[in-house]
């Protein structure tokens, strides 16, 4: 990839990311300033979500005319639009569309997670497409903590929300002014490429017969990757909230309540991938789940704005063990490397089903349980979720499962896919 598609690409999804610095502390503040109550957050977290799923159609639609840069430049004009019209925008149904298309799961920025990444894949020689892919995802934290930490010290000097947002839509707007940069024509496509992955077998020519979408583990393990975003996903919307007004906090506090879990994310996420290959991957499945669960708990009886600091250091866990083991286990799980998207996709629709569920039924319990009865009941939806991991997903990894055969457990207990729950 030459200098100008790395300005163009890695500078327009570093700037378009680094909106979501403001989202996480301070978009639930905005919004709930500006006249829409607890419930009414919760319907815009869920409508964000499935409006995410805007992305996969505009992901087929790129794939076909071979370009993404039109579509790029369209969510990114959009969400600049957005940016300058949340401002001064007043009533619920204005607030409420306008924060759907700006939030962080939200129809434009998740537009441009996806096709900024098969940009990368395109542009990138054949033998430098991780590193590609690697180098565009470094820039998503870097820009989340600059616009938080930038956002925090505004705050201190008596900047309001909504100037901060106004200076976002010059953020945004660069975005915009980088992906005029990126120019598709110096690459040929994915599938003209020598050595390109060939497409995968039909269901049943692989070395696994059977229907993979007819595994029961599979969709237990489905269930439970629901369920740990479900518990996970309120958290954007009401921990803010719940650290200013049951706490105390001052808005400048709220950004490191992210950033603390964000450094904690980018410093485990790496090793995870190779403890996982040594240890198995249900071990660590179970901690993550488990660290989400204790997290939310210790949310639920937290007294102050420091101890919900150090609590957050779980979520980077959890989150970082999550985005590293659900996706291995799913690929091992498929057994079939020419089906790791199909793998991909399934753990990513979890996702979004997930992050609708859980703030739509935290809007609608929060007014009658409040920030800790809302904590308290997610952290028992996340123990369910643990005990599924436990009990009834099994470990896939084949060097962890052969010294457990040579005890005399049969391939069934321990998760032959080909053997494992078929329905």
């Amino acid at each position: 990839m030459d200098l100008r598609n790395k300005i163009g690409l890695y500078g327009s999804y570093f700037l378009c990311m680094a909106g979501v610095g403001f989202i996480l502390p301070y978009l639930p503040l905005y919004l709930h300033q500006k006249g829409l109550s607890e419930s009414a957050l919760g319907f815009v977290w869920t409508a964000s979500a499935l409006a995410g799923l805007l992305q996969f159609p505009l992901g087929v639609w790129s794939d076909r005319l071979r370009a993404r840069k039109p579509f790029l430049l369209a969510a990114l004009a959009v969400l600049t639009a957005t940016t300058f019209l949340l401002h001064g925008a007043s009533g619920a149904l204005a607030l409420g569309v306008l924060a759907v298309l700006f939030a962080e799961n939200g129809p434009c920025r998740a537009t441009v997670e996806s096709l900024a990444g098969a940009e990368a894949v395109h542009l990138a020689p054949p033998s430098q497409v991780g590193a590609a892919l690697g180098a565009l995802r470094f820039w998503r934290p870097i820009g989340i903590m600059a616009v938080a930490l930038a956002s925090g010290v505004l705050i201190d000097q008596h900047y309001g929300l909504g100037s901060i947002l106004l200076m976002l839509v010059i953020v945004q707007g660069l975005a915009f002014v980088a992906a005029l940069f990126i120019h598709e024509s110096q690459a040929r496509p994915s599938h003209d490429r020598k050595g390109a992955v060939p497409p995968p077998l039909p269901y049943g020519c692989g070395s696994n017969s059977s229907h993979p979408w007819r595994d029961g583990r599979l969709w237990i393990f489905a269930v439970a990757m629901v369920l740990f975003h479900a518990a996970a996903a309120p958290g954007g919307a009401y921990l803010g909230l719940f650290v200013k007004y049951d706490l105390g906090a001052s808005d400048g506090f709220l950004p490191y309540l992210f950033i603390v879990m964000m450094v904690a994310w980018m410093v485990l996420v790496r090793p995870a991938g190779r403890w996982a290959d040594r240890l198995g991957r249900k071990p660590l499945l179970v901690l993550g789940w488990s660290a989400m669960t204790v997290r939310l708990a210790l949310l639920a009886v937290a007294t102050s704005p420091e101890q919900i600091l150090f609590i957050q250091l779980l979520d980077g866990l959890s989150q970082g063990l999550f985005g590293v083991l659900a996706a291995a286990w799913v690929t091992d799980r498929f057994a079939d490397p020419r089906r790791a998207g199909s793998a991909q996709v399934l753990v990513g629709s979890c996702l979004v089903l997930g992050s609708a569920l859980g703030p739509l039924l935290a809007g609608l319990v929060v007014p009658t349980l409040g920030y800790r009865g809302l904590f308290a009941l997610l952290a028992g939806i996340a123990a369910v979720a643990t005990f599924v991991v436990l009990l009834w997903v099994p470990e896939t990894l084949t060097s962890v499962r052969r010294p457990l055969s040579a005890i005399g457990l049969s391939q069934t207990e321990v998760g032959q896919p080909a053997a494992d729950s078929q329905v």
